[in-house]
């Protein structure tokens, strides 16, 4: 399967979308500018049908003065390793709002994502795995659809990749769902297998294909990491066989939207950190 995806143009909206995301950022940030819908729209622009047709595009909701007083809200929550949370239960337990048919209860599903129905202001949100209290944060969400978490009781767990999108449509999404290295791990060895597992089933490239994809869409800074031979596991997993050449640095890894499901859907941008030490303690 070819994808879906020029490289080259992959590249230049990303750059651009990035120079957007500096311009316009108090009027457009959501969490991080990779997650912002407007910018969504310049990742991935022939993304069409379900995939995209649920999210709210943000700039046209700011040039037509459109101000729901509701928006559908997901977001994905992730420990400190990078991993997600899955199959945990939701419960509003605090809300600036008084709109009618919002939701009052949800669940993080088998992948990690959560999505809720959510008035304009603040809304406190409380997650239990079977009763037990796993944490609780509050999100903001303002007439034009950007969101933020204002409140964390957390250290363990993240919100992030937080989407407005119209509740009558239900978008679709592709994530990141656990990585080696982890996000915040140390590595010792030179020699080192990277793998991302990802929440739905990859395509079945060809080996030129797949590793095009990968020298473009899994880009590791600084660049003293090289990557070797990759193939495909478990159906929604890759393999990246990786040399360290410098130590004692802390590394970034960024996942790109070149990487996409065997339905299409582009993987939502994902930063992963680490560090090398060439002796273990």
């Amino acid at each position: 399967m070819k994808s879906p995806f020029s490289i080259f143009q992959i590249l230049a909206i990303s750059k651009m979308a990035r120079g957007i995301c500096i311009v316009f950022l108090p009027f457009l940030l959501v969490q991080n500018c990779y997650y912002n819908p407007f910018v969504y729209d310049l990742l991935n622009p022939v993304i069409e049908g379900e995939e995209k047709a649920g999210l709210f595009p943000g700039s046209i909701l700011l040039a037509l003065g459109r101000q729901p007083s509701s928006f559908g809200i997901s977001g994905i929550i992730r420990n400190s390793a990078g991993a997600v949370l899955t199959n945990k239960e939701l419960t509003v337990t605090a809300s600036d709002s008084t709109e009618a048919g919002l939701d009052s209860t949800g669940s993080v599903d088998g992948v990690g994502r959560f999505y809720l129905n959510l008035g304009l202001g603040n809304t406190t949100i409380h997650i239990t795995d079977f009763g037990e209290d796993v944490f609780t944060f509050t999100l903001n969400v303002t007439a034009q659809g950007l969101i933020t978490v204002t409140a964390n009781d957390s250290s363990e767990y993240v919100v992030e990749g937080l989407i407005p999108y119209d509740p009558n449509n239900k978008p679709v999404f592709f994530d990141l769902i656990s990585s080696t290295p982890e996000n915040n791990e140390t590595i010792y060895t030179a020699n080192h297998n990277f793998q991302l597992c990802f929440s739905d089933t990859l395509p079945n490239w060809e080996f030129s294909e797949l590793e095009t994809i990968i020298n473009n869409n899994v880009i590791v800074s600084p660049s003293t990491i090289s990557f070797g031979s990759t193939s495909l596991f478990n159906g929604n997993c890759m393999t990246i066989m990786a040399t360290v050449t410098v130590f004692d640095i802390e590394y970034t890894m960024q996942i790109g939207p070149g990487i996409y499901s065997s339905k299409g859907t582009p993987v939502t941008p994902t930063t992963i950190r680490f560090f090398t030490q060439e002796n273990a303690p």
